[in-house]
């Protein structure tokens, strides 16, 4: 009779566990590595695991290869707090393109610290710290330090992509960016008119100043052969000529690099 009445006491503790298991099994075995809401996309690399940055290539998306790569997509997450899922795409996986996200990274460029910015790097989908202008993955939302270049971390990083000029005093420059942005994906076409524009205005600003800096050489050495006498001031008129052309290029320079950063 004792066991019997034992038995009945166990059963309610028992089932409470049962139920327990079955509603909260999945949440508790699978931790949420995600904030923002994931989409499906195809994935052509088939090593890319959780927290890997995802390169837009010609061969498919793929994980990242280079540093500052304009091509960056996202990164996979595996267990996204939302998601939205295309079940008849092939070969698909889960995408975080914007919000939080666990991202994968490598302290080769440097120890990160919260509100770092993060940038792809040479090793496959592994993101790094930026120091120069670029495309930017996003920024930091914990510290990463490790003294072995090699080892790869996790941490949480809010994605923002997007190109950064905020390394003004860094290796940085005009002609990087613009390498950078032919290669930027057709289906930015933002992003590309930016650079397109740039490099328009930096070959309207060098034409402009070698037709000015062409006529006006001509017209000096003309006049000294009119005019021995007037020598002196004619060679003055053709260095000033020769500084305004180079102003006329530097303005375009500077116009163009505004445009890039801004």
């Amino acid at each position: 009779m004792t066991k019997l009445s034992d038995m009945r006491l166990k059963l309610p503790i028992l089932f409470a566990i049962l139920i327990f298991l079955l509603c909260f099994g999945n949440t508790v075995k699978a931790q949420v590595t995600s904030s923002g809401i994931a989409t499906s996309a195809p994935v052509a690399d088939t090593e890319a695991q959780d927290g890997d940055v995802i390169c837009t290539y010609t061969n498919g998306n793929r994980r990242c290869d280079k540093d500052y790569d304009p091509a960056m997509y996202g990164v996979i997450s595996d267990n996204p707090a939302a998601s939205v899922e295309d079940e008849e795409l092939e070969n698909s996986r889960l995408v975080v393109s914007s919000g939080v996200a666990t991202v994968r990274i490598t302290s080769i460029n440097g120890n990160i610290s919260e509100g770092d910015f993060l940038t792809s790097s040479e090793s496959q989908g592994i993101s790094q710290k930026a120091t120069r202008n670029g495309y930017v993955l996003g920024m930091a939302l914990e510290d990463y330090q490790s003294d072995n270049p090699d080892a790869v971390g996790r941490i949480q990083v809010m994605i923002n992509i997007h190109p950064s000029g905020a390394f003004s005093g860094s290796r940085g420059n005009l002609l990087q960016f613009i390498r950078e942005g032919l290669t930027v994906p057709i289906f930015e076409p933002i992003e590309s008119l930016r650079y397109l524009l740039a490099i328009a205005i930096i070959l309207i600003s060098f034409t402009l100043g070698m037709i000015y800096f062409g006529r006006a050489s001509r017209a000096g050495i003309e006049a000294i052969g009119r005019n021995p006498l007037a020598k002196r001031v004619i060679q003055f008129t053709v260095l000033l000529n020769i500084s305004l052309t180079i102003i006329i290029i530097l303005v375009g320079l500077a116009i163009a690099y505004l445009i890039l950063i801004l």
